[in-house]
């Protein structure tokens, strides 16, 4: 591993202990877990079991009670996985400053996997601060750890990736899948406390917390959860659909992407563990010259792109507002606040995708009914919002609360990256028009030159 991956969260030293504690907050698996790996080779060294904790929430941003279903059967996964290892994975309920520094008080060392949005930003400062003893972090969900790539903001997917093309080749690192010497099955992390007791996930999953949106009822998710699920899917994709994903990936009627996008946001599955299947598969030697145009379109999604928004959402804590746009982009959004709409929906029209646009209607009805909208489509239903609102901060308020709301992959720096692409981020001016200013405009012709749209319309309405 290397050691850009390992931060140190506090300047404490490791303390004499009964185990070494593991918070597994952001990659949900017990294989292909860098962090986990640290965790494992500390428990090692001092002679430790090695003891893995999750913390739920009975409210996580506007998550949904099938999404939540979706991570706890990928946490039960997880936790049979890690049981074969001989570690145990116990879950809380509570919020990780409380829960993670009272466990750290009989614990060697703290290991945590982390996000990168503003709250687990937060969460990770407060619970080193709070834990009596070392605690550290180490970034498993992404290529080039977020601060190699680059100390700032950056402006482009271009200037990013002009960063970290000549990183790739040293950052591929690979989990070794050790396994602890001491076993913590049947260890008793809370022998003097009554008051917190581990929860069983078969009986969260027969009432996960959550919210229930006004249409959830007809949400049916295709896509099972967990690790092993996501690779065997990956691999299908890499097997029958990659060498046309360059051309395939922008038509919505298509299965032409890899749906992998729910799984990474989960932390089902590392970037870094389908990277690795890339190159065995395909033979690639070199992921900065890759020479198969649909392996290197697809590359570019998942490691820039991807981290792109992962560096907006780390270096800019208004990555859900306007804010966060450039000021070029705030400003000619602001004198198009003043432009009359032609149509104006409110939040309810919306959800039930009552518009007088099929395809905008189809879109929504795709990401209610199966928890996943097409890429192409989502840039289109952003920028229609900033034509059907009152202003452009409504109209990006309303785009973040559906998305969160209805997309397995909501609540994640790639939507709010995307959201905000609708109104201007990591894009340049283009020509002028009435409420868009400057900011990309996009119409259903476009949509009938690039695919059939009345024909994904019809699929969807």
């Amino acid at each position: 591993m290397h050691d850009a991956r390992i931060h140190e969260c506090n300047r404490k030293a490791e303390q004499p202990g009964h185990y070494i504690l593991y918070w597994m907050q952001a990659s949900l698996r017990g294989r292909s877990n860098l962090a986990l790996d640290f965790a494992v080779a500390a428990a090692n060294r001092r002679g430790l079991p090695l003891a893995a904790v999750f913390c739920l929430q009975d409210s996580y941003l506007s998550a949904s009670k099938i999404q939540y279903k979706h991570l706890l059967s990928g946490l039960a996964e997880a936790q049979a996985d890690l049981a074969e290892k001989g570690i145990a994975l116990s879950i809380f309920k509570g919020t990780p400053e409380h829960i993670i520094p009272y466990l750290a008080q009989q614990a060697a060392l703290t290991v945590l996997d982390t996000g990168y949005l503003r709250h687990q930003r937060a969460w990770r400062t407060k619970v080193a601060e709070l834990t009596p003893c070392r605690t550290v972090w180490v970034e498993s969900n992404l290529v080039i750890p977020v601060e190699t790539a680059s100390p700032k903001e950056e402006w482009s997917a271009y200037t990013l990736r002009r960063k970290i093309t000549p990183l790739l080749d040293d950052f591929i690192d690979m989990a070794t899948e050790e396994v602890p010497r001491h076993s913590s099955l049947g260890i008793d992390l809370l022998p003097n406390r009554s008051d917190l007791t581990p929860l069983s996930l078969q009986d969260i999953l027969q009432n996960p917390p959550g919210i229930d949106p006004r249409r959830m009822d007809e949400q049916v998710l295709s896509e099972p959860p967990g690790h092993r699920n996501a690779i065997a899917r990956f691999r299908h994709f890499v097997s029958e659909q990659i060498d046309t994903y360059d051309n395939d990936r922008n038509d919505p009627l298509l299965d032409g992407t890899s749906r992998m996008s729910g799984a990474l946001h989960f932390g089902f599955v590392s970037p870094l563990e389908l990277v690795a299947i890339l190159q065995k598969d395909l033979g690639l030697n070199r992921l900065s010259a890759c020479p198969h145009p649909g392996t290197a379109a697809y590359l570019e999604e998942l490691i820039t792109r991807r981290e792109l928004a992962i560096n907006f959402c780390y270096y800019n804590n208004d990555y859900d507002s306007p804010d966060c746009l450039p000021e070029w982009a705030q400003k000619t959004l602001r004198e198009g606040n003043l432009h009359p709409r032609p149509r104006i929906y409110g939040l309810e029209s919306l959800e039930m995708a009552q518009t007088d646009d099929p395809y905008w209607n189809a879109a929504q009805n795709q990401m209610i009914r199966t928890g996943y909208m097409h890429g192409y489509m989502r840039m289109y239903w952003g920028k229609q919002l900033l034509a059907w609102t009152g202003d452009y901060e409504q109209a990006m308020r309303f785009a973040i609360l559906l998305n969160d709301q209805y997309s397995l992959d909501g609540r994640d720096p790639n939507g709010y990256a995307g959201i905000a692409w609708c109104f201007g981020k990591h894009d340049r001016p283009w020509q002028g028009r009435p409420i868009y200013g400057t900011v990309r405009y996009m119409n259903a012709g476009g949509l009938r030159r690039k695919f059939d749209a009345d024909a994904y319309a019809a699929a969807y309405n």
